[in-house]
C-alpha cells in the first residue's frame, strides 16, 4: 500500500511529516476569492498559484486563503527541510462551496468544510495518481494524519478508519460523473509512538519556521470564542470576509454568537490561544 503523509502546516502534522516516512506529502490549501485578503508579496501569491496548478490546473487562480499566511510560508519552508516535494491541493473556493450549500455556512449542523476543501481534494488527487489503473484495481493508501497521543480522542477507530469521499472523475470538459471513493485509511503514526504535545513544541523550538499562531482556517467554528476574537486582531482582513459570509446567509458558524459581536468581546489574556480548530474529521490538525 502507498502511504501519504496530509499536511496542514500546522506543528504538529509538520513533525510527522520530519518523522514519519511516506510516498507522497499532500497539503491541501483552503481558498478564498477576497482580494483585501491577498498576502501582501505578490511573489508569494504567484508562487502559491504556479504551486496549486501544478495539480490543480482546472482550479482557478489562487487570489487568498482562509489560512494564516504563514502557513504558506511553513509549507514552503518544510519542503526545503524535507528535501522532498510537497503536492500542493485546493478544492473550489470557500465562496463557491458555501453558495453551492444554498448561500450557508459551515457550522456544527452543516460540517462540509473539511470534506470539500480538504479531503475531497486529496481522494481527487489519490484516484488520479495512484488509483486510477488500466485494470480498474486499487489498493486503498495510508493516509497518515497528525494527530498526537495526547488527543487520541480525535481520532478514527474501527471501520470508521476507512474513507470514503465522493469525487468527480472523468475527462476535463466532459460531463460530470460522481463516484463514491474509498481512497483511504486514516492512520495515526503519532498516536502509536505516543508523541505529546510538549515533544512536538521542543523540536521545533531549535528549527527555523516560524508557525502561525492559530493554525488552520482563522474563522473555523470550532475555534473558542476567545480565539476568533484575538483572530479579529491578527487577521482582521480575513475575520471580516467570515464575517461578511455569515451576514449575507441565514445561518451563523456559532450558536449563540455572530462573528460581528464576537469582535467586540473583551480578550481574556489567560486564554491558551493557538491550540488549533480541534475539528472532528481529522484532516484539519495543528
Amino acid at each position: 500500500m502507498k502511504t501519504i503523509n496530509s499536511l496542514s502546516g500546522g506543528k504538529t502534522s509538520s513533525y510527522m511529516a520530519m518523522h514519519t516516512e511516506s510516498d507522497y506529502n499532500l497539503f491541501s490549501l483552503v481558498c478564498i476569492d477576497d482580494k483585501s485578503s491577498a498576502p501582501y508579496d505578490k511573489k508569494i501569491s504567484q508562487f502559491v498559484n504556479d504551486k496549486l496548478q501544478k495539480y490543480c490546473s482546472d482550479k482557478p487562480e489562487f487570489i487568498a486563503t482562509a489560512e494564516d499566511d504563514k502557513t504558506i510560508k511553513v509549507i514552503i519552508d518544510l519542503e526545503q527541510i524535507l528535501g522532498k516535494e510537497i503536492v500542493w491541493l485546493r478544492g473550489d473556493s470557500f465562496d463557491v462551496v458555501n453558495k453551492k450549500h444554498g448561500k450557508t455556512v459551515p457550522n456544527m449542523a452543516r460540517r462540509y468544510c473539511t470534506t470539500d476543501m480538504k479531503i475531497k481534494p486529496i481522494a481527487e488527487w489519490v484516484y488520479n495518481n495512484i488509483g486510477n489503473t488500466e485494470c480498474g484495481d486499487f489498493q486503498p493508501v495510508f493516509s497518515n494524519v497528525g494527530i498526537r497521543y495526547d488527543e487520541d480522542h480525535r481520532a478514527k477507530h474501527g471501520k470508521d478508519r476507512e474513507l470514503h469521499t465522493k469525487i468527480v472523475v472523468g475527462k476535463r470538459g466532459t460531463r460530470n460523473k460522481w463516484m463514491n471513493f474509498n481512497w483511504g485509511i486514516a492512520n495515526y503514526p503519532l498516536i502509536e509512538q505516543k508523541v505529546h504535545h510538549f515533544q512536538v513544541r521542543k523540536f521545533w523550538e531549535s528549527k527555523s519556521i516560524i508557525f502561525p499562531e492559530d493554525s488552520n482556517c482563522v474563522g473555523c467554528f470550532w475555534k473558542d470564542v476567545q480565539q476568533l476574537r484575538k483572530n479579529w486582531d491578527d487577521n482582521h482582513s480575513k475575520m471580516r470576509w467570515f464575517s461578511q459570509q455569515e451576514i449575507s446567509s441565514k445561518y451563523n458558524y456559532k450558536s449563540n454568537m455572530t462573528f460581528e459581536e464576537i469582535k467586540t468581546i473583551g480578550l481574556q489574556m489567560d486564554f491558551n490561544f493557538g491550540t488549533g480548530s480541534g475539528c472532528q474529521a481529522g484532516f484539519c490538525t495543528d
